[in-house]
């Protein structure tokens, strides 16, 4: 099962890429050669100029331009697609080490805050996609960059609920051989791709002399194993120059047993989901006969309680020990999740284990057809190699397999207990990693003295009303509406946040924009709870009227099969 989940892990719904490794069902698209951008068309102005095909920006704007940055320095102006400045940016490769002879790099693009308040609050926010083997340029385009080009659409747009609009936010495409990043794989393990993360980010934090700089930390899918990982050592390091960890956000992100976020839980997420997923009484039965001979309704009858009834097994009972000590599925077990996932592609030829609510036709990707970040004139714009073949997802991350164990064993409570800030969000229509599967390994995780959350979430997530009206023309973030009020259900003890929003697949900015720019803001400090109603941050919109309280319960309800 952990085989295929991590293959599952490594091709995204948002990529328009299917679960299985051929490319059919798309709808295949050329980009008209006309809106090529030209990067050698900006000539000598008022924002900047070219030296020798290098664009050098000047003026007052560009706050983290120096000696050492300029070498990085991105025209905003001449980004390909893009139709107007996206501002001050820098893009390029930095080694994993201060060897004079590194040759491992990791490739970055790095936006200051648009909000000059935001930008001067000295803090950046890491963000890191998963796979494991993913480039986080998936995130930065399609889910919360300052121009997004999402499945289906024409051109990039501008980004109203971009990160960067909050933070100093970094995409940085980790480890060795994803996207853009150069070098040879040499690692096993988190903790070796850790100690590369840190070299890297030592030389980074230098070359933009962000020193004491506060660091938040997001990572995605497989990054629920990245994220952790990485965020322990940080903290670990005792070294606020910089490593100085504030907080750690995993979206949808698998960091506890495998079975427990997907085998275990697929029947209760089949009945929870029935309308999206209506299979036929056979098919029922056959999934009813799994979960129960395999124990699978017995141990969640056990073990999903509020709070919990005690540690789970190290060994499922699902699972049988054989004589050499290796360790096997019993018969008719561990094939739930992908039984469910058959029927489902019978049903529907295109459906998304990361997002049910997907349906055909599949849309035109500009990053997993004709890849926007493989073409020449983008390469150039970014200062990316421009003899590398950029690709999606690779699977050379790791010398093998990763070698390490889950973090909710050490790393994730050991980030939770020394920064008091860390929120797991979850899509409610993510089939491969489900929210009660997260919970379920919650319940047998030890943080703060205690083992796992001592009452059921409940509490309403509130998503601030920004002033969409359905007779309203223009309005700020037209061009990409969500939603707002209450969307899903939120839980926090002793410094760790679970958040469930309804209608959100596994990549939740993409799915749910206004949701994830909300969770964003609890990260960061800038609101204090995700069922307050405080408006958004954001001037623009921060003086919309919002709903008053009480607001009752969470709107996505928490499956459980314990009792309170």
């Amino acid at each position: 099962m952990r085989s295929l989940l991590l293959s599952l892990l490594g091709l995204f719904a948002s990529a328009a890429v299917a679960v299985e490794s051929e490319s059919h069902m798309r709808l295949l698209q050329h980009l008209h050669p006309d809106a090529i951008a030209d990067f050698t068309r900006y000539t000598e102005g008022e924002e900047g100029h070219l030296v020798e095909g290098r664009y050098e920006p000047r003026g007052s704007s560009h706050d983290f331009l120096s000696e050492h940055t300029k070498q990085f320095a991105v025209n905003g102006s001449a980004i390909p697609e893009v139709k107007y400045d996206a501002g001050e940016s820098y893009a390029g490769l930095l080694p994993i080490s201060d060897k004079k002879d590194e040759q491992n790099n990791l490739f970055f693009w790095f936006f200051p805050s648009d909000n000059e308040q935001n930008r001067k609050k000295k803090e950046i926010t890491i963000w890191i996609n998963g796979g494991p083997g993913c480039s986080s340029l998936l995130g930065f385009l399609q889910e919360n960059g300052p121009f997004v080009w999402r499945p289906g659409t024409l051109t990039p747009i501008a980004n109203p609920w971009s990160w960067h609009h909050l933070t100093n936010m970094v995409w940085i495409e980790q480890p060795v051989t994803v996207g853009y990043s150069t070098g040879n794989t040499t690692i096993h393990n988190e903790d070796e791709l850790a100690v590369q993360f840190l070299g890297f980010w030592k030389n980074f934090i230098k070359t933009f002399s962000m020193q004491g700089y506060k660091i938040y930390f997001v990572g995605e899918s497989y990054g629920g194993y990245y994220a952790p990982y990485i965020s322990s050592h940080f903290v670990n390091a005792n070294d606020t120059k910089y490593y100085d960890l504030q907080g750690l956000m995993v979206v949808d992100g698998i960091s506890f047993k495998d079975d427990l976020q997907s085998e275990v839980t697929s029947e209760s997420f089949v009945e929870q989901n029935y309308n999206l997923m209506p299979f036929d009484d056979r098919t029922m039965d056959v999934i009813h006969n799994i979960s129960e001979t395999c124990g699978y309704r017995e141990y969640l009858k056990k073990y999903y309680t509020y709070p919990p009834s005690g540690p789970q097994p190290s060994v499922f009972p699902w699972v049988e020990t054989l004589s050499n000590g290796t360790q096997k599925y019993k018969p008719g077990c561990g094939h739930l999740w992908d039984t469910i996932w058959k029927q489902a592609r019978l049903d529907n030829p295109c459906f998304n284990i990361y997002n049910i609510q997907d349906h055909c036709p599949k849309l035109f990707d500009p990053l997993g057809d004709n890849p926007y970040f493989d073409r020449q004139d983008v390469k150039r714009a970014i200062h990316a190699p421009l003899n590398h073949s950029w690709g999606l997802c690779v699977n050379t991350s790791f010398v093998k397999d990763d070698e390490s164990e889950p973090p909710y064993k050490y790393e994730l409570p050991n980030v939770i207990d020394k920064t008091k800030n860390v929120i797991y969000v979850q899509g409610g229509t993510d089939f491969i990693l489900a929210p009660s599967g997260v919970l379920l390994g919650v319940q047998n995780m030890t943080w703060g003295g205690q083992m796992g959350f001592q009452s059921r979430p409940t509490d309403p997530f509130y998503v601030p009303r920004w002033g969409f009206g359905v007779l309203k023309g223009k309005f700020y973030g037209s061009e990409l509406p969500d939603r707002s009020g209450v969307v899903g259900t939120t839980h926090t003890e002793r410094g760790l946040t679970v958040v469930v929003t309804g209608l959100s697949g596994h990549e939740g900015p993409q799915y749910a924009s206004t949701a994830a720019f909300r969770q964003l803001e609890k990260l960061l400090g800038r609101v204090q709870s995700l069922s307050d109603t405080v408006p958004f941050t954001l001037p623009d919109i921060g003086k919309v009227k919002q709903d008053e309280k009480p607001l009752g319960k969470g709107t996505y309800p928490i499956p459980y099969v314990g009792e309170d």
